[in-house]
């Protein structure tokens, strides 16, 4: 079984933490990503789990095993965990080939050679470099290092691989290409999969479930669609994807409840979910919503209305910025639609999430 559990698992350099009491299970062949902006504490989290730094506080556990416990006093060293790494920068080694970056983590296990070479060549073959065993690393593309890298990391039949950010320093191109390549290995070899990352469309295409991390905390942790489709707040919502956040104020009139717009007092009021009001009592929110969710329409089939300020052919989509009042929403549309700038238009709202003014 190559489950990773973390329980309480915590990280501080004196007084700051750097990761926060993180609970965590990760399921067998799983694919998770760690997700967050710079210092979130991602890659901190993750060098817990190889044993490249000792946690402040709680345990972890790689299968049933306890590799790291600061109450038990116990620390299991990284070469004995079993866990494959893929650093950001690949580190393969200039001189020597393809054949012997992979095979070094066998070589130092002394493995007898007819078995090194068996499975050197089958990780090559894995990773999609067959023929190459004999070119040196000034002769790979950026990709085909990238695979050297996860060769050797998969040559040791590691329980969970741990990769760092490992396509950051591909072209746009080249790291959709990766995505496939790293997802596919994954599947035909049933490997637990912990990955860093802070690009969010990576996440969303690669993970079984996204971890999103902020200033130490875990914000939310779910299946893709769940992050984008139900933000657990504005942190989330803001992070994954795009989305327009506008100032309204939520209250029950009769038997309806519905959301004013103090930005644009003469947009008449929007009829809202019961389920988005708080003891019926009035307040402050903020709606949230994509811009794929907002339909623009004729003005005479709508009483929210607004005037278009910008318009983008993007090809595939038309974005559009409606000033609606005082705030500026941008909606993503079909090429089909054609409204022009300055053009008063008509406007939807079929899916949207409402957030407490400070919640963040």
């Amino acid at each position: 079984m190559s489950e990773v559990i973390l329980k309480g698992l915590s990280k501080s350099f004196g007084e700051v933490n750097v990761v926060d009491n993180i609970d965590l299970e990760i399921k067998d062949h799983e694919f998770v990503s760690f997700l967050g902006p710079s210092g979130c504490g991602k890659t901190t989290t993750l060098r817990m789990i190889a044993g490249f730094d000792m946690p402040t506080r709680g345990e972890i556990f790689v299968g049933k095993r306890l590799v790291s416990s600061v109450k038990e006093r116990i620390f299991v060293p990284p070469e004995e965990r079993n866990v494959g790494m893929v650093f950001q920068n690949y580190a393969v080694w200039p001189h020597m080939d393809v054949f012997k970056n992979v095979a070094y983590p066998l070589k130092v296990k002394k493995v007898r050679q007819a078995e090194m070479r068996e499975r050197v060549m089958r990780v090559l073959s894995l990773v999609k470099l067959n023929g190459m065993e004999k070119r040196y690393p000034h002769q790979l593309s950026g990709g085909q290092q990238q695979r050297v890298a996860l060769a050797r990391a998969l040559v040791m039949e590691p329980d969970v691989m741990l990769l760092d950010e490992p396509l950051s320093n591909l072209d746009a191109k080249l790291r959709e290409e990766m995505r496939f390549e790293i997802k596919d290995i994954q599947r035909r070899i049933g490997v637990t999969i912990i990955y860093v990352t802070h690009d969010q469309a990576e996440a969303m295409a690669m993970s079984d479930r996204i971890l999103l991390l902020h200033n130490a905390v875990v914000q939310q942790l779910g299946a893709p669609h769940e992050l984008y489709e139900k933000p657990g707040n504005q942190f989330v919502a803001d992070f994954i994807g795009l989305i327009n956040f506008v100032k309204v104020r939520t209250h029950v009139s009769g038997a309806g409840c519905f959301a004013t717009f103090p930005n644009s007092p003469d947009t008449p009021p929007l009829e809202i979910e019961k389920t988005y009001l708080l003891e019926g009592r009035d307040r402050d929110q903020i709606l949230a919503i994509r811009p794929e969710n907002i339909r623009l329409i004729s003005p005479d089939q709508s009483l929210i209305r607004g005037r278009i300020t910008k318009k983008v052919y993007l090809g595939n989509t038309v974005d559009y910025r409606v000033a609606l009042g005082k705030d500026e929403i941008r909606i993503e549309a079909s090429p089909s639609l054609d409204f022009d700038t300055g053009e008063a238009v008509g406007m939807k709202f079929e899916s949207y999430v409402l957030f407490d003014k400070n919640d963040r």
